[in-house]
């Protein structure tokens, strides 16, 4: 007796998805909030609610990721390295900034940072405020990363003094968000 089996292979695929990475409210998947040091003891980072008295640079929350952001002003060799660090699993990551365009009255607007991912350099970020443009841009690509592998990685943004000059003494960065898949 021949016995006839028939056999149906199904494919699924998975379609990619992305998690963002908010600098508020954290992970939408984990909940796990972004480490920005040094911490607050230091009073470095300020998010969106902060005092025009205190942050002369205000961009309107309305344009922004979840409607927040944190930023610092920093002085180059003042509090040592300005970090946001973050862990997350996924194949591509991207990470979105916020500029500032405000080139008047001293106002520190230059952006500046480099990117590490599990501990190795993978890229930087350079922006000089231009006048000619508006003043605040947002979801500003700083950095992105394809065809990772699929674990749990760790980034750390590195903020430093304008385009690594030793001679320019402050920078600004605004966090908004990431994304990853």
């Amino acid at each position: 007796m021949f016995l006839a089996t028939n056999t149906v292979v199904s494919s699924q695929s998975q379609a990619a998805v992305n998690h963002s990475i908010d600098d508020g409210f954290g992970d939408s998947v984990t909940g796990q909030k972004p480490v920005f040091f040094p911490m607050d003891g230091w009073d470095v980072w300020k998010n969106e609610t902060c005092p025009p008295s205190i942050c002369f640079l205000l961009p309107p929350t309305s344009s922004a990721f979840d409607k927040t952001y944190t930023q610092t002003t920093a002085h180059s060799g003042g509090f040592g390295p300005i970090t946001i660090t973050f862990d997350f699993t996924g194949i591509a990551l991207y990470i979105f900034f916020i500029l500032s365009n405000n080139n008047t009255g001293g106002i520190i607007s230059g952006t500046s940072a480099n990117f590490t991912l599990d501990g190795s350099l993978v890229g930087s970020f350079t922006h000089e405020p231009n006048p000619d443009t508006l003043e605040f841009q947002f979801n500003v690509l700083a950095f992105s990363t394809t065809d990772i592998e699929n674990i749990t990685h760790e980034m750390m943004i590195i903020s430093s003094a304008l385009g690594n000059d030793p001679s320019a003494e402050s920078f600004l960065l605004i966090f908004d968000y990431a994304l990853y898949t």
